[in-house]
């Protein structure tokens, strides 16, 4: 509770701050002409002109600036695939936002199927939910998922039950180990549940046959760390925010993986692993270096 609070009042706090940070950054311009160019006071205005533009850009432009970002992959069959994660919809981002998300992939055409590799939440009450989530019943394409650590309350609440019902209400098919097959495309889609809970059975990938066209997802990628065999030909999952403040030498050490996982796709053994960057933020409500993403997965 008193990290919610906590929380709630730096994203607040920071909107009230806005004003002054920009002043900040005037004063600092016009005052940085009448100082010594190489002294002590211009080193530390530059410094804080720098800063304040950072925190200023990571917190109100970049992370509510989403990007369409498309992805080859070969696959051995043919499937357009929309991938978002990770939207983290309570604290920091809102319906308005998920909103703009549809949107934006309902503009897309072509499209065999949206996953969305888990963390709904982020500290969102579980009465809003229904509300929160409702824009993804208009999504005008096939969707599927699985939940993440935080839709468990790992950290969070735990609201992995209701958030399964509503999805499914908003015509969002959740697979917890389980799997489909994508209409029309002799493609098999496996969900698998999450790493954290420990509740990620890759053991169901035997099922298949190494010349099924097999799409494994889930939150987690190392998941992918426990694959006993080689039969999926792709793989997908989020989890990582790209670090979601890259810090050149420093987000990487903050990525929770065991891993060596960033974003982006990996290769072995002939088979691909797909990491979504997500769309949304944990513990600050700042982006930099890695915008909110929308990937599109063409697979051929």
């Amino acid at each position: 509770m008193y990290l919610e609070w906590l929380l709630i009042s730096f994203h607040y706090v920071s909107y009230l701050a806005f004003p002054f940070l920009i002043l900040l950054i005037f004063f600092t311009i016009r005052n940085y002409k009448i100082v010594c160019p190489f002294g002590l006071s211009s080193l530390l205005n530059i410094a804080l002109f720098f800063l304040t533009s950072v925190f200023i850009y990571s917190r109100f432009v970049e992370r509510n600036t989403i990007k369409i970002q498309h992805t080859k992959i070969e696959a051995g069959f043919s499937a357009k695939i929309i991938v978002f994660s990770d939207m983290h919809i309570g604290v920091f981002k809102d319906k308005k936002f998920l909103e703009k998300v549809v949107e934006l992939v309902n503009k897309q055409d072509n499209i065999d199927a949206v996953l969305i590799p888990g963390d709904f939440t982020y500290f969102a009450p579980e009465n809003s939910l229904d509300n929160l989530f409702d824009p993804l019943r208009k999504i005008r394409f096939p969707v599927y998922a699985v939940l993440g650590n935080h839709d468990y309350g790992l950290p969070g609440w735990d609201v992995h039950e209701k958030l399964t019902a509503i999805l499914d209400s908003k015509g969002v098919q959740v697979l917890h180990n389980q799997y489909t097959q994508l209409q029309n495309k002799g493609i098999y889609l496996l969900g698998l549940g999450d790493n954290w809970k420990g509740e990620d059975d890759t053991s169901l990938i035997d099922m298949f046959k190494e010349d099924d066209h097999l799409l494994v997802f889930t939150h987690n990628p190392d998941t992918f760390l426990k694959y006993r065999n080689n039969i999926a030909d792709v793989s997908i999952a989020g989890h990582t925010h790209g670090g979601q403040i890259r810090v050149p030498l420093l987000y990487s050490q903050v990525i929770p993986c065991e891993g060596d996982f960033d974003q982006g796709l990996y290769k072995k053994d002939g088979k691909s692993f797909f990491v979504s960057s997500g769309l949304g933020e944990i513990g600050l409500p700042l982006r930099l270096g890695i915008f909110p993403a929308i990937d599109i997965l063409e697979l051929y």
